[in-house]
């Protein structure tokens, strides 16, 4: 155990697919568990999300990093003996089936239980696995729908958009990691183990707390925050621009050369600078529209303003910043070659002992099934009946 790998020794048993429950149990494998992933013979579907390289695809790769991965059709009486003979040694199991798959396939978690009572067992679901919605489905994009989170996404156009990235399954991934990290410290006097129900429901209702609340104590729709801050072109690209404290208005408008914006009455203070944001906005607008991004990003640091370019993800790689900090190195993966690993604060893509990083479908199944007890003769009549497949 170390700073570095904090989880080494602790064991997990990942059945989930997808992103939101992968991507929950990535963060422990970052840290040093040692994870089995159990994904079927054609592989987690998330392997197709998106442009495939090989067996890979970027969500796949985030998702799974240093995990040891079995291919197993979850059908068979074959498979399930295996999953069990997994579980009794885990510390943790994490599936993301809708409410009640799970039992039916024989792994619930009063399954689970019976062979390890003291489990830490989580599900990741859409909606939970109680209610009215437990059985829809619930992807990112209709969980941000549900939450609220599109609402709060207007466009310039005044139209609610989906935010262009796996958001709810990204938080609830994050969320979920910190209540199986709890009830991992928590357990020691504890006599039997817990099922944490994490759902992209509740988690979008954790990370949208704010405007929640925001909401409901101001009786309707929350007005404009921090007005003039937002998104502006500029004559060649984008900035963004904050401010935090009324004194931060009137250097903005000193820093651009905008003095009369400053002493308007109209915009004395936040709730009038809300109230009257269009005509702020336009002022802002025009002005931004007269210099470039490095013009106005330099007004900025001169003059400590919250702000800076829109930056795409190849100017955010190449950024000094990012570069310095190393932000994403560079990992090596056979098939795909070097490529940025954005990382997670406090960890780094560890070389996982020589091997792949990124786990292909079965990959580690025979060495998996040996520790079992299986033999090459038990392992090739698995393979015989569809239980599971090895790479070639």
């Amino acid at each position: 155990m170390s700073y570095a790998e904090p989880y080494k020794g602790l064991k997990i048993l990942d059945v989930s697919q997808g992103f939101a429950g992968p991507y929950c149990i990535a963060l422990f494998s970052l840290y040093g568990a040692e994870v089995t992933k159990v994904e079927p013979i054609d592989g987690d579907w998330i392997r197709g999300i998106g442009k495939a390289f090989g067996q890979q695809t970027p969500l796949a790769l985030v998702a799974n990093p240093h995990k040891r991965s079995i291919a197993l059709n979850m059908k068979s009486e074959e498979a399930l003996e295996i999953v069990l003979k997994l579980a009794k040694d885990a510390d943790v199991f994490m599936e993301s089936f809708r409410p009640g798959v799970a039992e039916r396939l024989g792994i619930g978690f009063d399954d689970i239980k019976a062979v390890n009572p003291k489990i830490i067992y989580g599900s990741v679901s859409g909606f939970g696995q109680t209610g009215p919605y437990a059985k829809r489905p619930g992807s990112d994009t209709v969980l941000q729908s549900f939450s609220g989170l599109v609402a709060v996404n207007k466009g310039n156009d005044g139209v609610p958009h989906r935010v262009g990235m796996l958001g709810p399954d990204t938080v609830t991934g994050v969320y979920a990691h910190q209540a199986i990290a709890a009830a991992i410290a928590g357990r020691g006097d504890e006599a039997e183990g817990i099922h944490l129900d994490l759902s992209l429901a509740q988690s979008m209702g954790a990370f949208l707390a704010p405007k929640i609340i925001e909401r409901y104590l101001e009786g309707g729709e929350p007005r404009i925050l921090n007005a003039p801050a937002g998104s502006y072109a500029t004559s060649d690209g984008y900035v963004g621009m904050a401010l935090v404290k009324e004194q931060q208005y009137r250097d903005i408008c000193i820093a651009m050369e905008i003095p009369d914006a400053g002493d308007d009455p109209r915009f004395a203070d936040f709730d009038l600078r809300a109230a009257n944001f269009d005509a702020l906005k336009e002022i802002f607008d025009k002005r931004f529209k007269e210099r470039t991004t490095a013009e106005w990003v330099q007004v900025f640091r001169d003059n400590d303003i919250l702000g800076d370019r829109i930056n795409n993800f190849d100017e955010w790689l190449a950024d000094e910043q990012t570069q310095t900090m190393d932000m994403a190195p560079d990992v090596e993966q056979p098939g795909l070659g070097a490529f940025p690993f954005p990382t997670v604060p406090g960890t780094t893509p560890r070389d996982a002992e020589g091997e792949r990083p990124f786990p292909e479908i079965g990959e580690h199944g025979r060495d998996i099934l040996t520790k079992l007890g299986y033999d090459d003769a038990a392992m090739q009549a698995l393979v015989d009946a569809g239980v599971t497949a090895f790479p070639d």
